[in-house]
């Protein structure tokens, strides 16, 4: 029975992560063999084929249908009208100003008339009921439950592609969202009706606004309605960064640690009851009463794939328990990963899913047929195993790594569970008995929750954490010492695998070779951040946009790619200019990276740092790479003509950073006789047609050009003009839109491109057509990979 149902996980997984998805014709032919094998075989290998080919088939026409979902590429940023009905309760979020952010099911959905497409003028609705996440810039948002029609901007989901960066498109995608955008002029949007009818949905989020409230009155209510029914809208970013670097996040999710304490108290109030009814199999009410509460909890939490995986194993368990069967524990496993793939084939894409069946498969590995030492040690060796074994995937999802984590968790897990989360549950069963009672419960709670907080805030002051560079020479190692070290005691010199696992966890980062630079452009949408990197010294060119919303590409990638590079010091930070896609996200930058210099090419609000003026051209050197800003002599330029321009000498290649100066700065330069030639060029104004002139780039004649743009932006970047420009020199295109952020190493044998961390993926990104006008003009683009 495992071998089927692990072939079967094995098909889903296969789908899940492939860069394209296999044909109809291509499912059905190997739905064909896989059947008439079984047929005339009949044996346990026929059996396996036939699971994974199902599995396999299964996966794929579901990845066929959520992909005809998304909003087509070449109109994301494209404005439609369509009938919205809200499906949860608007969240509330505070940027520059505050705004609101909700669920929402399309119907009726049309192009705007500006709009000439194809799929407009299809007969058949876009995208009609699909799950769609928007923003509400205006106050009084709609209610759950009400429909409206109106104006809405979308776009198709995406991400950034940098090192270490969360990927929102993926995450999207995987939650099932066709698109996300905003509600245009939310005052002339026109209410239709209000639909009030009976949803397991519209019942969770009734509870839970009143639930939430009610831990309103308390100071950490926020994470006590994480705690109570997954809600964590209401932990900042300053928390979250506390449970990051202690490694204690994962108990503000509700998984199968918090599923189990429940399941364990039904059982036990519910089997006593049971002892205490004559004629009554006390075992079997305690099961299903356990059960019941578990759903409950579940339910609540909005059944998410740990809470599923808890759920699947627990019913599996209880059920063997009661008929007094024996069953396997690695059967439940495998049986709950089938089941949790089979609601969701795109659960391997959720970070919770791959954690959380890591962990309980870590901790099967770890104690299946040892025996117990008694409580304290077994939470102190179950503790160690899940930390140490984890190490892997935390390397591949790009979180850090804490060593206080260990000992940390320790005290909060016991503190949480067998304290917090008691305290919790017995508020929320006395809420309609006895409300007095609740407060006192739910106040004790709080008061625990404030010891935890100020413990953990200094753990994470004390104790930095660090990322492990992640590779899959790396990964792999890591993982054969963890099982090493997890096998059963007496096995010899098991020890020795510390050895090669303390080797990846503290050997230092890789850095360029003296006289050699490594210049890697993130992507950060419409904005430009670009690092470059000596053997000893690092400097940030720009650092990205922030918006309204509060977000911002500093903490979005900036900051993510340089710890993942384990970079915690800038020697130098420049700030090309004073526009927001450039300097945007500079306070959120020096919030959290201590910076030695700052450069800029205009004044700056919101930044006290000392700083210098580029405009004061000047050169240096560092590791024997020479740098140097080239200014037009003239100067009192302001805005992006204020830009400044950095050129970078290293291993007999230049290269030239241009911010977003346009031609005219651009003439200046060649009248002075500047030497402009570059091996690479950040082309000027993200590829605008204001900069970028014949003469410019003939005179700079760059090997690559990158354009650091957004995907679909509405601006044009970059123009079809500048494009030719530079296909007439030969020049090779990149794109940040497409490839991510893209790595070169400057050396003594020259110039070449390192790595690249974008691109098509995963089968949903592999849309053929684009809105980036490099697939008609550089032809180039699509062979570097």
């Amino acid at each position: 029975m495992l071998s089927w149902m692990t072939a079967a996980i094995v098909g889903i997984f296969a789908i899940a992560f492939a860069p394209i998805l296999p044909s109809y014709s291509l499912l059905l032919a190997m739905l064909g063999l896989a059947s008439i094998f079984q047929l005339h075989s009949r044996s346990s290998r026929s059996r396996v084929i036939l699971a994974f080919v199902l599995a396999f088939c299964y996966a794929g026409l579901y990845g066929h249908w959520r992909v005809a979902l998304l909003l087509p590429a070449h109109l994301s940023g494209s404005d439609f009208v369509a009938n919205i009905k809200v499906l949860n309760i608007p969240e509330e979020r505070l940027g520059f100003s505050r705004y609101y952010r909700f669920d929402a099911m399309l119907t009726e959905l049309s192009c705007k008339e500006d709009i000439q497409d194809s799929y407009c003028d299809s007969s058949q609705p876009l995208l009609d009921r699909r799950r769609v996440q928007l923003n509400w810039y205006a106050d009084s948002p709609p209610q759950q439950g009400q429909v409206l029609k109106g104006a809405i901007r979308l776009r198709r989901p995406h991400g950034y592609q940098s090192p270490a960066a969360f990927d929102y498109g993926r995450w999207m995608f995987a939650n099932g969202y066709s698109a996300s955008g905003y509600v245009l002029h939310p005052e002339q949007v026109v209410y239709l009706s209000h639909r009030s009818g009976f949803s397991f949905n519209s019942l969770r989020q009734g509870v839970i606004a009143s639930l939430g409230n009610k831990l309103t009155h308390y100071q950490h209510g926020h994470i006590m309605a994480a705690l109570l029914y997954a809600d964590r809208s209401g932990i900042d970013r300053q928390q979250w960064q506390v449970f990051s670097r202690t490694g204690t996040s994962h108990l503000m999710a509700i998984s199968g640690m918090h599923i189990g304490i429940v399941l364990a108290w039904g059982f036990l109030i519910a089997r006593g009851i049971g002892l205490l009814i004559p004629r009554v199999n006390s075992l079997f009410v305690g099961a299903g009463v356990a059960l019941v509460f578990a759903l409950a909890y579940s339910a609540l939490a909005g059944f998410s794939v740990p809470t599923q995986r808890a759920l699947i194993m627990a019913a599996v368990a209880l059920l063997a328990f009661c008929l007094r069967r024996n069953i396997s524990i690695w059967q439940a496993y495998v049986t709950a990963m089938l089941l949790v793939l089979l609601v969701d084939p795109i659960a391997p894409h959720r970070a919770g899913f791959s954690l959380s069946f890591a962990a309980v498969a870590v901790l099967l590995f770890a104690f299946q047929g040892r025996r117990s030492g008694g409580l304290l040690r077994s939470i102190f060796q179950s503790q160690w195993v899940v930390l140490l074994g984890l190490i892997p995937l935390l390397m591949m999802w790009g979180y850090g790594l804490s060593l206080i984590s260990f000992p940390v968790n320790l005290i909060a897990i016991p503190l949480v569970t067998l304290l917090v989360l008691p305290l919790l549950f017995c508020g929320l069963l006395l809420l309609g008995l006895a409300p007095p009672l609740a407060e006192h419960s739910w106040r004790a709670a709080d008061c625990l929750l404030e010891v935890l907080l100020h413990g953990l805030t200094w753990a994470a002051e004390l104790f930095p954490q660090f990322i492990i560079p992640s590779s899959y020479l790396a990964f792999f190692f890591a993982s054969v010492s963890i099982l090493v070290l997890m096998l059963p005691r007496g096995v010899p010199a098991k020890y020795l695998a510390l050895i090669p696992l303390l080797a990846i966890m503290l050997s230092p980062s890789p850095r360029p070779k003296h006289g050699s630079a490594w210049v890697t452009v993130l992507d950060v949408g419409q904005g430009l951040a670009v690092l470059v990197q000596t053997h000893s010294k690092a400097l940030l060119y720009d650092v990205g946009p922030d918006f309204s919303s509060g977000f911002n590409s500093a903490d979005a990638v900036v900051i993510p790619a340089l710890r993942s590079f384990g970079i915690d010091e800038l020697a130098m930070l420049v700030i090309s200019h004073a526009d927001k896609d450039h300097a945007g996200a500079a306070p959120a930058l020096l919030k959290e990276i201590k910076v030695g210099q700052l450069v800029l090419g205009e004044a700056l609000e919101r930044v006290e740092l000392p700083s210098i003026y580029c405009k004061d051209s000047y050169r240096w050197e560092w590791d024997a790479v020479q740098f140097e800003f080239l200014m037009p002599e003239k100067g009192g330029h302001g805005g992006n003509n204020a830009s400044c321009v950095l050129r970078i000498r290293a291993g007999g290649s230049s290269v030239l950073l241009s911010g977003d100066i346009e031609t005219d700065i651009e003439r200046e330069l060649l009248a002075e006789g500047r030497d402009l030639r570059a091996a690479l060029l950040i082309a000027p104004h993200h590829g605008s047609n204001t900069s970028s002139s014949a003469e410019f780039i003939q005179a700079v004649s760059p090997q690559q050009v990158v354009f650091s743009a957004g995907m679909n932006n509405h601006y044009g970047h970059p123009a079809l003009k500048v494009l030719r420009r530079y296909d007439n020199i030969a020049s090779r295109c990149w794109s940040t839109a497409k490839h991510g952020s893209i790595q070169f190493h400057a050396t003594a044998e020259g110039l070449r491109v390192e790595k690249i961390w974008g691109g098509r993926r995963y089968y949903w990104q592999n849309e053929r057509k684009f809105s980036d006008n490099t697939d008609e003009i550089c032809s180039n683009l699509h062979s570097e990979r």
